[in-house]
């Protein structure tokens, strides 16, 4: 040893040996085959020991600042930066934002480094990642959509309130496809997938958690068990309607892309949405228009083929009643029908009605349709109770009660003011 620089173990077996070719203990040839190394490398290293002693073993930058070692002033400015501005962010996106928004070119790595050194990041340690087998992407884009939703603070503290993301994640490329809503339900799928077919087209099969908006747990009905059907949820009869295969995962990891997607998203799109200064869930609807396609240009994969299994909308499809929730009621004896405490009276009664089955169903907007299950359009009037008490009490033919204005009009009550099944008040983001 010389000089300041401290060998280390590997360094100083590989002096002795080199020492034994200097005393002619061994030859050069049987050196190199003992330290696992070139001929020609070991005589320019017997030739340095000779000339610069043992410290020439080592490396000739031992003991020197790196080339590459940030500028001092450089990295107080990017610790200043990231403290002030970016201090929860991870270091990928914290140098992103440095670079577009500070004009400041470094590697993610030289960043991570320098931030764990002051102590301004912990790096995450690395989990177990064979619980589960990895599954192949799909070879088609179209072939199966992962879909779920995910309640998160979403604009922290700026509203108070948890919403959620509805995501649509492309199976074989990663494209990802997103609305906000105030809760993940029947309504806010509807409208979601929708927005989604109208933008790409019907997929193959889509692949969902057993929420209870998208698999039911009760037991088949009468006519189901002698039709030999199984109880399906609202979406499932659309789906089925639509042609779209719909898969059930038995556990978050089946569906992992779209879980980890929504890992990224709490992640980036929670600070990209406060960096921007949005407010509300209709401002945070509109930045997805901006923010969406610059994610998937970065993150979305080429499929294994070009070919594309998105089939086009038909046009005789009636997207406004098969994106509607049905449900089945009997006429009374009155000719009436009681539906979601609402009272309707059929318009043209007829004696053949009573006692029907009708099918009725409400779109995303609020409307109301009433059909027989011969898809016999039923014209109603919305009455109350108070009326229809009059009218029998009176003993006045249905036909005055028809005459009559409204007293209570058409409700212009949609799903968005929460009478569907009890929901809490939610809003239809536009």
């Amino acid at each position: 040893m010389e000089g300041d620089i401290v060998l280390r173990k590997h360094e100083l077996e590989r002096l002795r040996i080199l020492h034994m070719v200097l005393d002619q203990k061994m030859s050069q040839k049987a050196a190199s085959n003992i330290l696992g190394i070139s001929y020609r490398q070991t005589k320019r290293l017997v030739k340095r020991i000779k000339t610069r002693g043992d410290s020439a073993i080592t490396h000739a930058n031992r003991g020197k600042p790196s080339p590459k070692k940030m500028a001092a002033q450089l990295e107080k400015q990017v610790l200043t930066l990231y403290s002030a501005h970016y201090s929860d962010f991870g270091p990928t996106l914290a140098n992103e934002k440095l670079q577009q928004q500070h004009g400041l070119t470094l590697s993610t790595e030289k960043l991570r480094r320098v931030l764990i050194q002051h102590d301004l990041w912990k790096p995450h340690s690395k989990g177990n990642s064979l619980c589960h087998s990895w599954r192949q992407r799909k070879d088609f884009e179209g072939e199966m959509i992962q879909i779920d939703g995910s309640h998160h603070r979403w604009l922290e503290n700026r509203l108070d309130q948890e919403f959620c993301l509805m995501a649509f994640v492309d199976d074989a490329t990663g494209k990802l496809f997103g609305r906000f809503y105030e809760y993940e339900g029947i309504f806010p799928i509807f409208d979601s997938f929708l927005a989604f077919i109208r933008r790409y087209g019907i997929p193959r099969s889509v692949y969902l958690d057993r929420h209870s908006t998208y698999k039911t747990t009760r037991q088949p009905s009468v006519d189901e068990q002698l039709s030999d059907t199984h109880p399906l949820t609202q979406f499932e009869r659309v789906m089925k309607a639509l042609g779209v295969l719909v898969i059930h995962a038995r556990s978050p990891q089946a569906k992992g892309r779209v879980e980890r997607c929504f890992q990224t998203l709490q992640d980036r799109l929670v600070k990209e949405m406060r960096l921007a200064g949005i407010q509300t869930i209709s401002a945070a609807n509109d930045f997805l228009k901006a923010y969406l396609p610059d994610y998937n240009k970065r993150f979305s994969v080429a499929p294994k083929n070009k070919n594309k299994l998105f089939k086009k909308v038909p046009a005789s499809y009636d997207l406004k009643w098969t994106f509607a929730v049905s449900d089945t009621r009997t006429i009374g004896n009155d000719f009436t029908i009681r539906w979601n405490n609402r009272l309707f009276l059929l318009l043209h009664p007829s004696l053949t009605l009573k006692g029907r089955k009708v099918e009725i169903k409400q779109a995303l907007n609020g409307d109301l349709r009433f059909s027989t299950h011969q898809n016999k359009i039923l014209a109603v009037k919305e009455i109350s109770e108070h009326d229809l008490r009059r009218s029998k009490n009176d003993r006045s033919p249905f036909s005055d009660l028809l005459k009559q204005k409204d007293c209570h009009p058409k409700s212009k009550k949609s799903w968005m003011d929460g009478f569907y099944f009890g929901r809490p008040k939610v809003a239809l983001v536009k």
